[in-house]
């Protein structure tokens, strides 16, 4: 498959196939001399925790987002370009690429609206990027700083964490399927489910078919009094586009390759202590004369 991922550490990276060629996004203009069907922009600030740095957002999902495209546009068919749903998160209800941004202020969203704005703006310019805005997907190659990074080690590691409120309604999708939708897509595109689930039962449900306790594990610590008024919004769909079983199985694989590659790790760990170390010590003393 002849096309480019820029962002090879990024969630998304690690869910296309190993055809697609993946790099880094630093330092990539004097690397790149081939001509591409379709490149992935899967980089980016992401870290919606860090408040009050709206430049930052700026210079690296506006200002270097475009020169990225720029360098590409014309040797490409198609540049996927990834936004956020959260540019309609002051919404309540089923929601659509038709409907004009209503958000509640932070400097990533902000980001994300003058990328849009710029890119529809000059869009003779720019006629084969094509922006996808998804909903909420997790995985365990979530960067620290997140719920669900916490979630993942804490099933990984059957490691005691403490969690925030999660008794709220969310449309999730898997990074599997936006892969999937990325590949396919011919023009912009709200990327979900088209259905709700409680976020407390789906962290519930990874740790009961995980093998894990959840009661034993995660402690709540929040304010039912001081709970944080959130709008429900999900994408407007008359289908189910990803449904909770999918996500379910989905993400339950994931904990199991990850489970898999650290016994692999431990074991290869193991057997070079006992050939590089143990082995050649028990030679030594086999050897020693009394």
């Amino acid at each position: 498959m002849n096309s480019l991922i820029i962002g090879q550490s990024s969630q998304l990276a690690h869910y296309f196939s190993d055809d697609y060629k993946k790099i880094s996004s630093r330092n990539i203009f004097n690397k790149i001399k081939h001509k591409y069907d379709r490149v992935y922009l899967c980089f980016g600030e992401h870290r919606t925790f860090i408040e009050n740095d709206e430049q930052l957002f700026i210079n690296i999902n506006v200002d270097y987002t475009l020169k990225v495209i720029d360098f590409f546009k014309n040797s490409c068919n198609k540049i996927i370009l990834y936004s956020t749903c959260e540019l309609w998160n002051n919404c309540e209800g089923p929601v659509n690429l038709n409907m004009p941004f209503n958000y509640n202020y932070s400097p990533y969203i902000k980001s994300k609206e003058i990328m849009h704005n710029y890119i529809l703006e000059n869009k003779s310019k720019y006629e084969n990027v094509i922006i996808l805005y998804p909903f909420n997907f997790n995985s365990p190659y979530r960067k620290p700083g997140f719920l669900f990074t916490k979630i993942f080690n804490s099933i990984l590691n059957n490691k005691k964490i403490e969690i925030g409120d999660t008794y709220f309604y969310r449309d999730f999708i898997h990074p599997l399927y936006l892969v999937k939708r990325s590949i396919l897509s011919n023009e912009n595109e709200l990327v979900g489910s088209g259905r709700l689930l409680h976020v407390n039962d789906f962290i519930r449900d990874l740790y009961k078919w995980s093998g894990r306790s959840y009661d034993d594990l995660v402690t709540e610590n929040f304010d039912y009094n001081l709970k944080l008024k959130r709008k429900i919004f999900y994408l407007d769909s008359n289908k189910v586009k990803n449904s909770y079983d999918d996500l379910l199985y989905d993400t339950l694989q994931d904990i199991k390759k990850m489970i898999k590659k650290e016994e692999l790790s431990s074991s290869f760990f193991i057997i070079t202590y006992y050939y590089y170390i143990m082995f050649p010590v028990l030679v030594l003393i086999n050897n020693v004369k009394y």
